[in-house]
């Protein structure tokens, strides 16, 4: 049996209606069912062993890198720090962000 990728300690329980996936915001997690919850923190990535950021540019650049998640500050939402950051390739404001979460190597 694998391990789940993504620690189920970094997720929150979704709190009101379940929103349909048309109508979901972008930068908003969401759970299963589709009710929205609080993306994780730098801070609360860190806990869970994220060391970077991955920012990928959209279509068509699609240029993607690695940032030290200790640049920002810890309060960041891991979406958020798409904000304060663009493309070194084609100039382009807002890549997508996700953590880079630590593989787990069998004992």
């Amino acid at each position: 049996m694998t391990e789940p990728r993504i620690p189920s300690a970094a997720f929150g329980s979704g709190k009101g209606d379940p929103v349909p996936r048309h109508r979901r915001k972008p930068r908003q997690a969401n759970d299963r069912d589709g009710r929205e919850i609080r993306p994780i923190d730098l801070a609360n990535a860190m806990k869970h062993g994220v060391r970077s950021i991955r920012a990928t540019c959209p279509p068509p650049c699609r240029h993607e890198g690695d940032l030290p998640i200790d640049r920002f500050p810890p309060a960041t939402f891991v979406p958020d720090v798409g904000l304060r950051i663009r493309c070194t390739v084609c100039g382009r404001k807002r890549p997508v962000t996700e953590p880079v979460w630590q593989r787990r190597d069998k004992a």
